[in-house]
């Protein structure tokens, strides 16, 4: 009864943090995208070229990566499929994919591992990601999560 309580306590806490006010904004200018870090988790850290960084849960059991780039398949929906397919060549299930226009997500697993992934394009042909890993035993309270990062995923003005 305990751990069915701390459990519950536990998903409850994680869901009303993914729906705070204090989640943390991050502008990229090298390819001029914007996303909102969640509550807890570390500031991004950006890399040495400019292209986006990443940032930890407090325990260090799930990382956020963002980056932006120019599609080295010539056009968007051809360098997802690229991206979806280095998943697997990885190692990685892809369990759900979703390809538009405009947008493109698709998650998947390996071992007690799970991802969820984000792309959309941006200004001056680039494409803007987001790949937010974790384990399996946090899916529940990650989806508000999930779901906060993927509304926040967006262009600047070009």
């Amino acid at each position: 009864m305990k751990h069915t309580a701390f459990a519950v306590c536990a998903i409850l806490a994680a869901t009303s943090q993914a729906f705070a006010g204090d989640w943390a904004p991050y502008g990229n200018a090298r390819y001029n995208y914007w996303i909102d870090t969640p509550p807890g988790f570390s500031k991004i850290e950006e890399s040495a070229n400019g292209d986006g960084g990443t940032s930890r849960s407090p325990d260090g059991r799930a990382e956020l990566a963002v980056w932006g780039s120019y599609p080295s398949e010539s056009d968007f929906s051809r360098d997802v499929k690229w991206r979806v397919d280095q998943e697997r060549s990885d190692g990685w299930s892809v369990d759900y994919q979703r390809l538009k226009s405009r947008w493109a997500v698709w998650s998947g697993s390996k071992g007690d591992r799970l991802y969820y992934e984000r792309a959309i394009p941006v200004c001056g042909g680039a494409v803007a990601y987001f790949r937010l890993e974790y384990d399996k035993a946090q899916a529940g309270s990650f989806d508000p999560i999930v779901a906060r990062l993927g509304k926040s995923l967006r262009s600047g003005d070009c």
